[in-house]
């Protein structure tokens, strides 16, 4: 639950599509994306679909600084989501792959019927999806059927043999991971709203009536923000943070610092000239060198000994590996560091000046060497993102 800004936003679990014939009897709450809701009460000011993806944005940079691993976004390629024409008696489920029959017999005075053609069907049409009234039943013995499977066991006689322990005794036929959820629960979590967050409240009640799984509620984490940062800044970021590919990640966050090569050297009052001293004036502006010691500490020691080993590129070139001086150097070499590994990725010279050079071939094994500086640039990003607002004074 987000707050304090124009308006609260609630980002949760959903289950895009309006599944109907793909409809699943279970789901993994890791496996579900998630969306963001914004109520407008009466008197509320509506925002165009621009703003609302702005105040999200705001939102959820406050929300990866305090969770690392998240690569939550508003960045989508292709919209999930899309309006019904109203005058069709037709509406799209499943992704917009099946169309299903729509008739309110009980609302709209211009349906004067619906029958079915089979003279021993006796259903009632009373729900405007009409296939709902009959699949609704079927889905249910269904998803009935699946939960008995959860818990039932079998008795089992295995011999022992030179790669395998034996057993005799129960075994469960199914061990789900902690995080399955039926349907029901997966369409209350579905449908939330900021109303539904009470003062005060710490959880959610998803309890299903139908299945004994393990979750009976799900936590409600509030973050309050009352800063609005430069949205070009926060396109850049989150460019990187929704990237799984290392190369484009990298330069997703590298963008952000970019941002600054020229107004930094000119906030130090330092020349500047190219482009790997203006990356350090960057760095310089963001942190000091404690700060950058201090990070490093406090990460996964195998972060830090893929620092102090070279990088080996998709070239017979290794870029140098992170190793100041002393703790007064580590501005600098962060600065040299970064600068050479984005060299490698944006660059395909074959050879510079007669010599070969580092370079990155997309989707090669190599590339997967970039990521121990992932976690450092995109702390670099975020800080470069704050330092734009305090120095824009808004």
């Amino acid at each position: 639950m987000f707050e304090g800004l124009s308006h609260s936003v609630l980002v949760h679990p959903t289950v895009h599509g309006e599944p109907l014939i793909t409809a699943q009897a279970f789901y993994y709450l890791e496996q579900l994306e998630s969306v963001a809701e914004i109520r407008f009460e009466h008197g509320d000011d509506v925002l165009t679909h621009q703003q609302m993806e702005y105040l999200v944005d705001n939102y959820l940079f406050e929300y990866s600084k305090l969770n690392r691993d998240s690569k939550v976004s508003t960045k989508l390629v292709e919209g999930k989501y899309w309006a019904p024409d109203v005058c069709d008696m037709y509406m799209q489920y499943d992704q917009r792959n099946t169309e299903a029959l729509v008739l309110d017999s009980l609302n709209d005075k211009s349906v004067h019927w619906i029958k079915s053609l089979d003279p021993n069907d006796d259903t009632d049409f009373s729900d405007w999806c009409v296939v709902k009234n009959y699949s609704d039943s079927i889905f249910h013995s269904y998803l009935k059927s699946m939960s008995d499977l959860l818990n039932k066991k079998v008795s089992v006689f295995v011999s022992p043999t030179e790669d395998t322990d034996g057993y005799i005794g129960k075994l469960r036929l199914l061990k789900p991971d902690y995080g399955l959820i039926d349907y029901h629960q997966a369409q209350k979590i579905d449908h939330l709203t900021t109303r539904d967050i009470k003062p005060g409240c710490d959880s959610v009640n998803i309890k299903s009536d139908t299945t004994e799984t393990a979750i009976e509620s799900i936590n409600i984490r509030r973050i309050k923000l009352e800063k609005e940062y430069s949205p070009l800044l926060l396109s850049y970021y989150f460019s990187g943070l929704k990237e799984h590919n290392h190369l484009l990640a990298f330069v997703g966050f590298y963008n952000v610092l970019e941002y600054y090569f020229e107004e930094a050297p000119v906030l130090l009052g330092k020349p500047a000239k190219i482009e790997v001293e203006q990356i350090k004036c960057v760095v310089e502006l963001l942190a000091t060198c404690d700060d950058i010691e201090n990070f490093i500490a406090a990460q996964e020691p195998t972060l830090t000994a893929q620092l102090m080993s070279n990088m080996k590129t998709s070239s017979s070139v290794e870029i140098s590996k992170f190793a100041p001086a002393s703790k007064s150097d580590n501005i600098n070499e962060i600065g040299r560091w970064l600068y050479e590994i984005r060299c490698a990725i944006v660059h395909s010279k074959k050879t510079r000046k007669g010599k070969v050079t580092a370079i990155f071939e997309p989707y090669s094994s190599q590339s997967q060497n970039v990521a121990p500086a992932l976690p450092i640039l995109k702390w670099l990003a975020a800080l470069c993102i704050e330092k734009d607002h305090a120095l824009s004074g808004t």
